[in-house]
């Protein structure tokens, strides 16, 4: 498998997880996503993917504020 093969993979795992609201999963899979993009050369798109990985790690963090802003 390539690496532009691994990052669609990851990216429609990304999408499921950020659909079900899991955001230890999001983490977790952002980290590999973001060295994949790297490994592609993609400074950029690892760039948006690590904003997305701080993210998830904060809605980890503030589940009730997260809670409330998906309410809205």
């Amino acid at each position: 498998m390539n690496w532009a093969e691994v990052v669609e993979q990851l990216v429609d795992a990304v999408n499921v997880a950020l659909d079900a609201g899991e955001w230890s999963q999001v983490v977790q899979l952002t980290t590999e996503l973001y060295m994949a993009a790297l490994h592609l050369g993609d400074g950029v798109f690892a760039e948006l993917v690590q904003d997305l990985h701080w993210i998830a790690n904060d809605a980890l963090l503030h589940p009730l504020e997260v809670g409330e802003v998906i309410a809205l």
